[in-house]
């Protein structure tokens, strides 16, 4: 594989970019954003909260056909522009392939289908969470390490639970990148809700991608980011650094609310942020009680030890 400093790519309209150009470009809603000959970003004009900058959809270009990662909210402006992206590479959508089945990733598969007779890949949607698209029906499902040939190159699964249980990230090894949708995303930690987000499952996973030789992160929300297993270990790191916060900030035997706690272990953090902090802070909590660290008391928490 070759390493950032030399890997450059010729383009269908003459341009190259080089992957240390990738996180300098800017986010636009709508706009096809060609960061190689096989990759292509179009981000959907939802931006909020808890999508930052908007819903990455990634158009994959293979040998005779083309696959969409994601194709975010069902919104007509943001189908066209992935269509007009589908028809500028001058080959047919084929497939659809899913991070997972979140309201702002999944649901704007059913309509490019109804368009395209395009296939549905990915995990199914998990019945008894709320927060899940539900109306859209997978075609195959995707396995842990399979090696997927759909576009006449290797497109690698990788499960990561953690975010929500039935969530892939996808592997290029020939050119190093790997999407994430929201196990990573940029400009901002993962909001993990328990039952269906497990802190301890999301660590494991991001453990599990520094056994792969990625060299960029194209995530579900934000810009491409580079010296990827740096951005990994960080975010193990922050996420432990946020675990030992916890702990600090309730004596043993001593009994706190989560509200209370998401005002002292989230100090560091704006007060109307604190609603969706609880979340994260919640599974942690989940986590240590696991672990026998702390026990949970109708709506107190206590730590043990």
């Amino acid at each position: 594989m070759a390493h950032p400093q030399n890997l450059e790519f010729s383009l269908t309209d003459s341009q190259t970019l080089t992957l240390s150009q990738w996180p300098t470009l800017e986010i636009s809603a709508e706009t096809t954003v060609k960061l190689s000959a096989s990759v292509w970003r179009v981000t959907a004009a939802n931006p909020g909260l808890m999508t930052g900058p908007g819903t990455n959809s990634y158009v994959l270009i293979g040998e005779s056909c083309c696959a969409i990662v994601d194709p975010g909210p069902d919104d007509a402006a943001h189908r066209e522009a992935l269509l007009a992206a589908v028809a500028d590479t001058g080959k047919p959508l084929k497939f659809i392939l899913l991070t997972h089945t979140h309201r702002d990733h999944s649901p704007g598969s059913s309509a490019l289908v109804a368009a395209t007779g395009a296939r549905i890949l990915g995990c199914p949607p998990l019945a008894n969470d709320p927060s899940q698209d539900r109306d859209t029906v997978i075609d195959e499902v995707l396995i842990d390490q399979q090696q997927w040939l759909g576009l006449g190159w290797t497109l690698q699964v990788v499960a990561t639970p953690g975010h929500v249980e039935n969530h892939l990230c996808f592997f290029c090894p020939h050119e190093g990148w790997l999407i994430t949708g929201d196990h990573l995303i940029q400009g901002s930690t993962v909001v993990i809700i328990p039952p269906h987000g497990r802190l301890a499952d999301y660590i494991s996973s991001l453990e599990k991608l520094l056994a792969f030789p990625i060299e960029a992160i194209l995530p579900g929300h934000g810009k491409a980011m580079l010296a990827a297993h740096d951005v990994i270990r960080g975010t193990i790191t922050h996420r432990q650094q946020r675990e030992q916060k916890v702990l600090e900030r309730f004596a043993v035997g001593h009994q706190q609310t989560l509200m209370q706690l998401v005002e002292t272990v989230y100090d560091d953090v704006q007060p109307w942020l604190h609603p969706v902090a609880r979340f994260s802070l919640l599974a942690h909590l989940i986590k240590l009680a696991d672990e026998g660290r702390v026990r949970q008391d109708d709506d107190h928490w206590q730590r043990l030890h």
